[in-house]
Parts: C-alpha cells; sequence; structure tokens
C-alpha cells in the first residue's frame, strides 16, 4: 500500500509539473514590464499599478489575496534627469547618463548643478577624482577631509558592466556631506585637469512597500505550511530610460503566478501553501523581513523557497539553504528529487535575496536562482527571457512543493 501511496504521489506531482504553462508566465511577465509600471519602484505610481494587476491575477485563479502594507524609512530616487558635462583637453562634451556617469548612493544633496575644475587631489573648488574608492567609514573620512579643503563634490570611478551601462544602485549606507557621482574609469581619468558641471538630484523620500499573501488550504489542518516567495518590485525606471527589470524579478514573480494558478485547479495538498510577493527587495529585502516578523509572531514556521531571477537558464540552478544549523535537510531532499527527476542540474551557490530573512528568522529556507541577463540594467527586458528557464523554474518548484506537501 505504501508503495501505491508513493506512486499515486509521484504521479500527482508529474502532473502538477506537467501543468506548468511557460507561455501564460511569460505574458504575465511582459505584463509587469510596460513603461506604465515604471520599473516598479516602491513610492511610485507604476509600482501601486504592478500590485494592482498581482493581486487581481491571483483573484482570478480563486484566491484571496491579503495586501500587507509596511513602512519604508526612505528610498532614493532621480528627481530629475541627471547631466554632466566635462570641458577639457581630453574630454569636451556631453556625458551619456547610465552609459557613461550615474548617480552614487552615498551622494550628498545636490539640488543645482555643480561646476568645478577636476582634481585627484580635491583642493578647493575642485572635484575630487577617486579612481580607487574608499570603503565603509574610510569614504565618509576622506568625504570630511574633503570638506574642509573647500571641494565642491567627488568623482568615483565605475566599470560598466556587461550591458554596457553602469549598474543601477538603488540602496547603500548614509549619505557624505558631498555631491558624489560616478563616472566610467576612462572618461574620468580624461576628466582631470579639465571643468565638469554636473546636476544628479539624487532624493531620499519615505514610501510604503506592499506585500501580497495569498494562501491554499491543505487537507491535514494540523500540517504546517509550504511558503513560496517572489519579490515583484524592481530598480525603477530612470527619469529618461526605462527599466523593465523582466529577469529581476518580473520573472520570479510570473513563475509564482502561474504556479499558484496550477495549483488552486488541483487537488488540495496535505500541507497548506502560502503564496507570498514580497516588495522592497531590492532596498535591503525589507518585504521578506516583515513577512518574516509577522509569521513569527503569528507562531507559523514554513518551509520556505524564494524564487530570484527566472530568465536565463545557464546549465544548472543555484540553490542556497540556510540556517546552517540545523540544516533543512528535508528541504534539499525534496529539491534534490525534484531535481534528479526533471534532469535539472542545482548546484550549492550563493542567492542573496529573500530567502536569507526568512532562513534568519529560524525557517528552514532555500533560495532558488535559475538565472537573468543584464539585471539593473535597461537591457534587462522580456525580450531576453528565455520561456525554456521559466519552464525550468516552475516544474522544479512544483515538484519540490508536491515532495515537501505529502511527507510531513
Amino acid at each position: 500500500m505504501k508503495d501505491i501511496a508513493r506512486d499515486q504521489e509521484l504521479v500527482a506531482a508529474q502532473s502538477a509539473a506537467d501543468a506548468f504553462d511557460a507561455d501564460r508566465a511569460l505574458t504575465t511577465l511582459q505584463a509587469l514590464c510596460t513603461p506604465d509600471m515604471q520599473g516598479r519602484a516602491p513610492g511610485t505610481a507604476g509600482h501601486d499599478l504592478a500590485t494592482e494587476f498581482l493581486a487581481a491575477e491571483l483573484t482570478s485563479y480563486g484566491l484571496t489575496p491579503e495586501l500587507d502594507s509596511f513602512a519604508i524609512r526612505e528610498i532614493m530616487r532621480l528627481a530629475a534627469q541627471p547631466t554632466l558635462r566635462a570641458k577639457g583637453a581630453r574630454l569636451d562634451r556631453e556625458l551619456v547618463h547610465r552609459a557613461e556617469f550615474a548617480e552614487h548612493p552615498r551622494s550628498g544633496p545636490m539640488p543645482e548643478p555643480v561646476t568645478g575644475t577636476v582634481s585627484e587631489d580635491g583642493g578647493a573648488g575642485e572635484w575630487a577624482a577617486l579612481s580607487t574608492v574608499p570603503q565603509g567609514n574610510a569614504f565618509v573620512e576622506l568625504a570630511r577631509t574633503l570638506v574642509s579643503r573647500g571641494a565642491v563634490g567627488i568623482l568615483t570611478a565605475q566599470n560598466a558592466d556587461a550591458s554596457g551601462f553602469l549598474t543601477k544602485r538603488v540602496q547603500g549606507p548614509s549619505p557624505v556631506g558631498l555631491p558624489v557621482v560616478a563616472v566610467r574609469p576612462d572618461l574620468l581619468a580624461d576628466a582631470v585637469g579639465g571643468v565638469v558641471t554636473a546636476h544628479v538630484p539624487l532624493i531620499r523620500v519615505p514610501a510604503t512597500g506592499t506585500n501580497i499573501v495569498a494562501s491554499l488550504p491543505g487537507s491535514n489542518p494540523e500540517a504546517g505550511p509550504v511558503l513560496l516567495t517572489a519579490h515583484y518590485d524592481g530598480v525603477g525606471s530612470d527619469p529618461e530610460r526605462h527599466f523593465p527589470c523582466a529577469g529581476d524579478n518580473a520573472s520570479g514573480t510570473a513563475v509564482l503566478c502561474e504556479i499558484a494558478r496550477v495549483l488552486t485547479s488541483s487537488e488540495p495538498l496535505p500541507r497548506p501553501v502560502i503564496l507570498a510577493l514580497v516588495d522592497a527587495e531590492e532596498i535591503g529585502t525589507l518585504g521578506s523581513g516583515h513577512h518574516a516578523r509577522a509569521l513569527r509572531e503569528a507562531g507559523v514556521e514554513p518551509d520556505a523557497l524564494n524564487l530570484d531571477m527566472a530568465g536565463k537558464f545557464n546549465g544548472k540552478i543555484a540553490i542556497e539553504l540556510g540556517p546552517a544549523d540545523p540544516a533543512p535537510r528535508h528541504v534539499i531532499a525534496a529539491l534534490d528529487s525534484a531535481g534528479r527527476r526533471l534532469g535539472i542540474p542545482l548546484y550549492a551557490g550563493m542567492v542573496s535575496s529573500d530567502n536569507r530573512r526568512y532562513a534568519s528568522a529560524g525557517f528552514p529556507a532555500a533560495g532558488i536562482g535559475v538565472g537573468a541577463a543584464h539585471y539593473h540594467s535597461p537591457l534587462d527586458s522580456p525580450e531576453r527571457i528565455d520561456p525554456d528557464a521559466l519552464g525550468k523554474a516552475g516544474r522544479l518548484l512544483l515538484e519540490t512543493i508536491h515532495h515537501l506537501a505529502t511527507r510531513n
């Protein structure tokens, strides 16, 4: 009888995995990446539109999503299109924002354009050009020294990524006492000795984040839940350049939505399943931190699976497990079984995302990272999403959920 039950479970898991429709997931992803979603940054109208869209999507599957809001102390945002004009013997032109220069997360306020000669020392009336950027408190101390000299600001080197853009950074330590602008290293070197006029109006404002949480009851009311999460926020668009934020993380969000459709159209699993689209991952995993605390306070202890980036399959899928002690062996076994059955190679790798918040709360947690092309770049677009990657992520998670939900 035990073998028969086991065979039935395997058939059910296979059936659920086969029901995952990567094309439907891709359609959801595309809707999340339109310009009116504004890169889904918290505090924007586009983000609110994405929240409404996703809540409606889950509702259409018969779920009753709850919107759980939380305060965000501050987010960084560009109040207007940045400009930087260099005039010198080796560099005499306007630089292109995001491709050649970018805002720096430690910049002090710059409400008006700032002009100064560029030098490596940063004397009175000068921009200090830093080819090597000190870290942590050393940067704060350097900024204080430059303020005492009368410097007008700091230009730091930032390399472009593989997409050709300077990665968009939306969080960082407290600002220093001078304007700071990141410039591509070769252009920074060419700017030394000339004059730079820059206006990068980076502001910090409070905002509200919103987690979208829905639950599917299990047939065993005493069983603890399986939790599936993905963050739906993005880094946000620039004033004159759209960031679709497709791989990071419309891809994980779309996979979760399609999994919701499959699970709601199937027989209930023994364990409940909680689906959480969490917010503000890009600015410090704030939404998952809020959710983990709420679960802990409610006495709910789930097995947590978090998917961040499922837009490009690179031959194997990264898995990060936590907490380290005791090791979540049943989660390891579930993922390993699913990967073997589906022929999807898994490996132990870093997945620096919301899974760490749940692990820190003491829940058995796994971060799953399939991959994405050009994340935190305007090239992170639906055209670069591999539907096969969406399918592999969805099938792996559905098999894993079935494995966990029928054995605890």
